[in-house]
C-alpha cells in the first residue's frame, strides 16, 4: 500500500525531532480543526491527513518502519499514547503549545490578602503597632495540605478516570482538564479532616509595625500571613493598604507639611516673631518686614519623618495677611497718614514690575 509523504504534510524535514513534529502538528491542527472550520470540507480533509501523518511520525516504531520500508505497519507497531479507544487529544492540548497554561499538579502558593487600615495623623507621625485580626487559612495537618487521604488512589469520580471532562468525543475534543484530579485520572479519597480543601479557616491576630512617616496609599507587606498554600505550597502574603485621616492643621505633601499662618497688618509691615504649630508643639518663626500674603516661611526638619530613615521633611508656613476692620476714628486717622506716606506708588510699582 502506497503512503503519502507524511513529512511534507506536516512541513518538516526527515531529520525533524519529535518536538519539531509535535509543534508542527499542533500549529496545523489548530488551523484546520473541523470544529473551528464548520462546514469546510477541505479543512476537514486536510485535518485527517494531518492526523494520519502525526499518528505515524509521532510514534518511534511506526516512523522507523515508514522511513525504512515506506509503510508504518510492521512488527511491534504500537498505538501512540493518547490515541487509545475513547481517548484522544483535546483542543486544550493543542492550545497548550501556543502559550496555554497547563493545569498545575504540584504545590501552589496561597492567595494574598489585602486589608485597608485607617490611620490618624499622630499614628502616622510617630509610627505605631497594630493588632489586626485576620481571617486566613492554615494547612491541614492531617493531609499536609494535599487535600487527600493517605489511602490508595482510585479512579477520579468526576472524570471517570479519563483526566478530562466535558465536550464531545473523537480524536480531538473540546474537553478540559478535570479540576478534581488535575488531569491525572486518579485521585485519593478526600481528606476527612478538611473535606479535600487541604486547609482550614482560622482567625489570627497579627501584630504589625507601622513605620513613622507612612503615607496615604502606601502598601505594607507582611510576609507569610496570607492564605495557606495548596499541595504543600507556601502561604501568600498580607498587604495593608494605608488610608490617612485628614488633619485640621496640616496639609501633607510627601514628607513636607503645610500650615496656614495668619499675621496682622502691622506684623507683616514691621516684621515679627510669631508662633506656628508643628507636630511636636508650637515653635517660633521670624516674619521678615514687608512680608506679603502667599509668602512661604520654612522650618527645616519639622515635617514628617521619612520612613525607615533618620531625616524629616520641612514645615512650610503659608502667610495670610489679615486686613484689620477699623471702627474708631483715631485708627482711621493714623491709617490715612500712613497711606499718604506709603501708598501713593503701590499700583505704579506693580505696573512697572509687571510691565
Amino acid at each position: 500500500m502506497s503512503h503519502p509523504d507524511y513529512y511534507k504534510i506536516l512541513g518538516v524535514p526527515r531529520t525533524a525531532s519529535e518536538e519539531d513534529i509535535k509543534k508542527a502538528y499542533r500549529k496545523l491542527a489548530r488551523k484546520h480543526h473541523p470544529d473551528l472550520n464548520p462546514g469546510d470540507a477541505k479543512a476537514e480533509a486536510e485535518f485527517k491527513k494531518l492526523a494520519e501523518a502525526n499518528d505515524v511520525l509521532s510514534d518511534p516504531e511506526k516512523r522507523k518502519n515508514y522511513d525504512t520500508y515506506g509503510d508504518p505497519s510492521g512488527p511491534g507497531a504500537q498505538i501512540p499514547p493518547g490515541f487509545e479507544q475513547g481517548g484522544g487529544i483535546s483542543i486544550e492540548d493543542i492550545f497548550a503549545g501556543f502559550g496555554g497554561r497547563p493545569m498545575r499538579h504540584g504545590p501552589e502558593r496561597g492567595e494574598d490578602l489585602v486589608h485597608t487600615v485607617r490611620l490618624g495623623f499622630r499614628e502616622a507621625f510617630e509610627g505605631t503597632r497594630l493588632n489586626l485580626r485576620v481571617n486566613r487559612s492554615e494547612p491541614c495537618l492531617a493531609c499536609r495540605g494535599t487535600g487527600e487521604a493517605t489511602k490508595k488512589q482510585e479512579p477520579c469520580r468526576t472524570c471517570g478516570g479519563k483526566g478530562k471532562v466535558g465536550g464531545g468525543s473523537g480524536f480531538l475534543s473540546f474537553g478540559r482538564t478535570c479540576p478534581d484530579c488535575q488531569g491525572r485520572g486518579m485521585r485519593a479519597p478526600a481528606c476527612p479532616e478538611c473535606g479535600g480543601a487541604g486547609r482550614h479557616p482560622r482567625q489570627e491576630t497579627v501584630t504589625i509595625a507601622i513605620p513613622a512617616g507612612v503615607e496615604d496609599g502606601a502598601r505594607l507587606r507582611v510576609a507569610g500571613k496570607g492564605e495557606a498554600g495548596r499541595r504543600g505550597g507556601g502561604p501568600g502574603d498580607l498587604y495593608l493598604q494605608i488610608s490617612m485621616e485628614a488633619d485640621a492643621r496640616f496639609e501633607r505633601k510627601g514628607p513636607n507639611l503645610y500650615v496656614r499662618l495668619p499675621i496682622s497688618f502691622s506684623e507683616a509691615a514691621l516684621g515679627a516673631k510669631v508662633d506656628v504649630p508643628t507636630p511636636e508643639g508650637q515653635q517660633t518663626i521670624k516674619v521678615p518686614p514687608g512680608t506679603q500674603t502667599g509668602a512661604r516661611l520654612r522650618l527645616k526638619g519639622q515635617g514628617m519623618p521619612i520612613p525607615r530613615g533618620s531625616q524629616r521633611g520641612d514645615l512650610i508656613a503659608e502667610v495670610a495677611v489679615v486686613t484689620p476692620q477699623i471702627q474708631d476714628e483715631r485708627s482711621k486717622e493714623l491709617l490715612r497718614e500712613l497711606a499718604e506716606l506709603n501708598d501713593a506708588d503701590v499700583r505704579k510699582q506693580r505696573s512697572i514690575h509687571h510691565g
